[in-house]
């Protein structure tokens, strides 16, 4: 399989089905078929861990790596945690300025994310929807950024029928290099700390492994995966996205599993099926 010994997938898009879903038993066979050859795999996702822990409850006994909040946050398969930055208080309160002063405001909700907490400003309460915090353990409003006393890694703002690149525009005007911006593929914005995206948690992750970037496979469609594909030796891109380069095919959309069609393909072609 080439000299590939570590694979990362992105979920919503990628590894994922328009509804939230994938072929459970075709992934069973994806991961036995992995660890028979030493090969480790990852979720690089932009969502936070209680997601995760959600979408994939049936596979968190299996040694898979986490690159979460779109690398802020590092775990590798056996629990440990890498690596973890958050966002300074001094700059979710810029953030907070900036949403505040931004038109349209975010129809569908801005959300400050640990792992676990979806930090929601009162304001935005009524617009943030239940599919949204059905994947957090808790939710607490707030009037004040002073009031979150917990490290935040994301910043996530949400529009139904806009064009969020005007706001990625704004965000990255008004906050510069304080931060990381970045579209999701899905009509939100994500803000995470300064220095931080997939493909800087992936490097984390394979350092950790003994791996060489070059020996990593990653699968991914929208422009918060574009590091992290542009840093792999192996760069998977969903047909359905809009992304330009020099990557490589996935053999079926996200609503027909694949990537995990694509990885057994590779694995039956090192075998020499």
């Amino acid at each position: 399989m080439a000299n590939i010994q570590l694979i990362a997938t992105d979920l919503d898009g990628t590894f994922l089905s328009d509804d939230k879903t994938f072929d459970k038993t075709l992934f069973r066979t994806v991961l036995t078929r992995l660890k028979a050859q030493n090969i480790a795999f990852a979720i690089a996702t932009g969502v936070h861990q209680s997601r995760i822990n959600r979408l994939l409850a049936d596979f968190l006994t299996d040694n898979l790596a986490f690159v979460t909040n779109n690398g802020a946050r590092v775990v590798s398969g056996s629990g440990q945690v890498l690596y973890e930055r958050t966002i300074p208080v001094a700059t979710l309160q810029k953030i907070a300025t900036l949403v505040a002063a931004f038109s349209p405001q975010p129809d569908q909700g801005v959300v400050y994310s640990t792992d676990d907490t979806a930090y929601v400003p009162r304001a935005f309460a009524p617009f943030v929807a239940d599919r949204h915090m059905k994947y957090f353990q808790k939710m607490i409003l707030f009037d004040d950024i002073s009031e979150i006393k917990t490290p935040i890694f994301k910043v996530t703002m949400n529009w139904e029928n806009f064009d969020e690149m005007r706001f990625y525009t704004a965000a990255k005007q008004a906050l510069g290099n304080a931060v990381h911006v970045t579209e999701t593929g899905t009509g939100a914005i994500d803000i995470v700390p300064s220095g931080v995206n997939k493909a800087v948690g992936l490097q984390v992750l394979a350092d950790h492994l003994g791996i060489e970037m070059a020996q990593v496979a990653a699968f991914g469609d929208g422009g918060n995966d574009i590091e992290m594909l542009m840093h792999v030796g192996y760069p998977y891109v969903m047909p359905n996205a809009s992304l330009v380069g020099d990557f490589l095919p996935v053999i079926a959309d996200n609503n027909h599993d694949g990537v995990s069609q694509t990885i057994l393909a590779l694995l039956n072609q090192n075998a020499g099926h």
